[in-house]
């Protein structure tokens, strides 16, 4: 699998992973695996499935379709065919259709054709999982909520120990290591799952889930702290972390990352920052821009541990540093690299 990974579990599982997965975009079960060679295969096999154990004819619904196949090359008409193959059924079966909505449906169907091999699955999600509802303010190319989450993780952050993000943009990196450090589920327990309009939904099981799972999340109150040059991206940080706790939790300054001390903080900490790059924001010299930051890395944070996510690769290659640790990622269709540089006192670098 490409840019997913596959588990088995029950329906306490999926709710769980809906609840809790802080990396997911969504949570699809695949119903039904097929060979298909041409349209009026497809047809068949999607009204074989018996939608009607799934949603009620009352009920809207759309369909994503997702091609990459010699036989099957335009992915709306693939949606058009499995479409028309589901009302089909449902007109058979129950005399009328269920009407599409394509904005807020109360059942989604995916549709994945690769070669000649089909998987029909079902959303459980709804809106993708990235949406936490933090983000009430915005700056230019703002980190995605699952790319935050994932880039704390992958740095091994304790979630006790100090945090700062120089750089913070819109304070998403913030937002998330406070839901994280503090044991809060990415999602609210009141979002409309997807799931939640299954006929099979089962209120009982999502209640163990919330009673049972949220009590286990590790629950820690390390100091967070960000900076911006930016007023616009201090106001912005601000105002999306009031969406989640109070103002003095997680202060935000206006201040440049080169005016920056180690000794400015009580202790050593963490720093994770994902700089400007030229593929998002314009930088005179990009180049030079990485450099700096490494060579003030170098001289003002000794005996910290700094975390550097950036799509410009080769600039990043550049910083005069030796990192602990790459690790090769796609922002969105940006390839970027994540880079782990302990900062060790002395001659190290």
């Amino acid at each position: 699998m490409t840019r997913a990974v596959a588990f088995d579990g029950s329906r306490y599982t999926l709710y769980a992973a809906n609840l809790l997965l802080r990396t997911a975009l969504r949570i699809i079960v695949p119903i039904s695996e097929t060979k298909v060679s041409n349209e009026r295969h497809l047809y068949s096999d999607v009204y074989k499935v018996e939608w009607e154990n799934y949603f009620d004819v009352d009920q809207t619904f759309a369909i994503h379709s997702t091609v990459s196949s010699s036989q099957f090359r335009h992915s709306k008409y693939v949606a058009l065919k499995a479409k028309d193959a589901v009302v089909d059924r449902f007109r058979k079966l129950k005399g009328k259709r269920p009407s599409i909505d394509t904005k807020q449906p109360d059942f989604m169907i995916n549709i994945h054709i690769r070669k000649d091999f089909l998987t029909i699955s079902i959303d459980s999600s709804g809106d993708s999982l990235h949406k936490r509802g933090y983000r009430k303010a915005t700056v230019p190319a703002p980190l995605n909520e699952v790319m935050a989450a994932g880039l704390l993780l992958l740095s091994g952050w304790d979630k006790k120990s100090l945090l700062v993000d120089p750089m913070c943009g819109s304070g998403t990196i913030l937002s998330e290591a406070y839901l994280l450090s503090r044991g809060i589920p990415p999602q609210k327990m009141n979002r409309p799952f997807a799931f939640k309009k299954w006929k099979d939904f089962d209120p009982r099981i999502w209640k163990m889930v919330v009673d049972k799972e949220v009590s286990k999340l590790e629950q820690n109150e390390p100091s967070l702290i960000g900076y911006d040059i930016s007023f616009k991206a201090v106001q912005a940080s601000t105002t999306n972390l009031a969406e989640l706790c109070e103002e003095d939790e997680v202060p935000i300054n206006k201040g440049d990352y080169f005016s920056l001390r180690g000794d400015d903080f009580p202790s050593t900490g963490t720093i994770i920052m994902n700089p400007p790059y030229d593929k998002r924001l314009q930088e005179d010299d990009i180049k030079a821009f990485y450099k700096r930051i490494g060579d003030h890395l170098k001289s003002d944070f000794p005996g910290w541990t700094a975390h550097i996510f950036s799509g410009a690769t080769e600039p990043l290659k550049l910083m005069g540093l030796r990192p602990s640790r790459k690790i090769s990622l796609l922002n969105g269709a940006i390839p970027a690299l994540f880079y782990k540089f302990d900062m060790y006192a002395g001659s190290k670098y």
